[in-house]
């Protein structure tokens, strides 16, 4: 389906100020997807972000297709100017340090100790520019038994049980997205919003972060964490939607809907009434909440062979009729034309790398004072050598002390 930007996203794109994150600059030496993602949310408010890659390219512009933009690499680094950079050789690594004067943050996501054996540790950064906030992120932290081993998002997934509580233990096979990458980027991301605030209470005094894939994990896992620590109960694939009372549903022409009771025991019987089977109120199976959460293989059974003998939009109409929460299951297809997402201006349409119209999703949180930048594509390979490279020339022959 083509959707047409909504008046409000052009308001934001193209009219109002630049992002709240307007002024600061980001470099970043990331590769694959957790400190591009990080840079690309940084990127979406309005910091100015210059990727930095090997002449070869960050290895996800080839992750699919025989280019160097395949739809991965576009998809975690939007709005960035892109520099090749050598940073084994003397003038490559002189060149980041020039950039690294002037940045407010820099991402990285080598293993441990290749920062600083190349010659951009934060040590070396500290020395070079104070205010500078650097962000590492590994895989499983800067210290420990895994620490220098491969950091892949699978091996951190499963790891830190990622996989344990998505994926049925019948099903020997990694499922999903990258967990544990996007996870650590919105986590670094987070990070480093916190130290640009903590940077103005300062003196403007920089800082070094740590962000490990697992340990973001954790964090978001926190519900099965605490529980397990507190308790010794062992949350699995089923343990949250039992709890939740939640359930997923089909209709008779094959086509799928969840429904959501939580708490309220008012979206039970209401759910009784949309399914007409009343009898199930006085069943002692499902007579109270805690019944139900017991007997949940039961309920969903029942639920199923239900919700079979009808269409799926019969019983979304008299879900909505009863005010109970519910929703189709969407594929990513069915997504950008479910009539709600729609309607709240999600996707936009932008000229790709090659001038051709490329639709996108756009950032989903609207600031009414601060506005959002344009949306802009990734970069190609290189694509801001000969201005970055030249102003930084231009830069190092300037009298000392001339620059902002």
């Amino acid at each position: 389906m083509n959707q047409e930007p909504t008046p409000d996203a052009g308001a934001q794109a193209g009219t109002g100020p630049a992002g709240p994150l307007a002024g600061i600059r980001v470099v970043e030496l990331g590769q694959y997807i957790s400190g591009p993602y990080a840079a690309k949310l940084l990127a979406d408010l309005g910091a100015e972000v210059i990727k930095v890659e090997s002449p070869d390219g960050d290895p996800m512009r080839r992750w699919e297709g025989s280019g160097t933009m395949s739809p991965q690499f576009a998809a975690y680094n939007r709005g960035k100017r892109a520099v090749t950079l050598d940073l084994k050789s003397v003038d490559g690594l002189a060149a980041l340090h020039a950039l690294a004067r002037d940045a407010d943050v820099l991402i990285e996501n080598f293993r441990p100790g290749v920062a600083t054996r190349l010659g951009f540790g934060p040590d070396a950064l500290r020395e070079l520019n104070p205010r500078i906030i650097s962000c590492s992120i590994t895989g499983f932290g800067a210290t420990g038994p895994y620490a220098a081993r491969p950091a892949y998002d699978t091996v951190i997934s499963a790891v830190g049980a990622m996989y344990s509580q998505v994926v049925p233990a019948d099903t020997l096979r990694p499922l999903g997205p990258a967990f544990s990458d996007l996870l650590s980027g919105m986590s670094a991301a987070q990070a480093i919003l916190a130290a640009l605030h903590a940077r103005a209470g300062r003196g403007g005094e920089g800082e070094h972060l740590e962000v490990s894939m697992v340990g973001s994990l954790i964090d978001f896992l926190t519900e099965a964490a605490s529980t397990y620590l507190e308790t010794g109960q062992v949350a699995g694939p089923d343990s949250r939607p039992r709890r939740a009372q939640a359930y997923a549903c089909v209709g008779s022409d094959g086509k799928a809907f969840v429904v959501h009771m939580s708490v309220p025991e008012k979206f039970w019987t209401g759910l009784l009434d949309v399914l007409e089977r009343p009898e199930l109120a006085d069943d002692p199976r499902f007579a109270t909440r805690e019944a139900r959460v017991r007997n949940y293989d039961d309920l969903d059974a029942e639920l199923k062979a239900t919700t079979e003998r009808m269409p799926r939009q019969h019983w979304l109409d008299r879900l909505v009729a009863h005010d109970i929460p519910h929703g189709p299951l969407n594929t990513v297809a069915d997504l950008f034309d479910d009539p709600q997402v729609a309607s709240m201006g999600l996707v936009e349409e932008i000229a790709g790398p090659d001038g051709a119209p490329l639709r996108v999703p756009a950032p989903s949180t609207v600031f009414h004072g601060s506005g959002r930048p344009a949306l802009r594509a990734a970069p190609l390979l290189g694509e801001a050598d000969a201005d970055v490279l030249a102003a930084l020339a231009a830069s190092v022959t300037e009298p000392e002390g001339s620059r902002a």
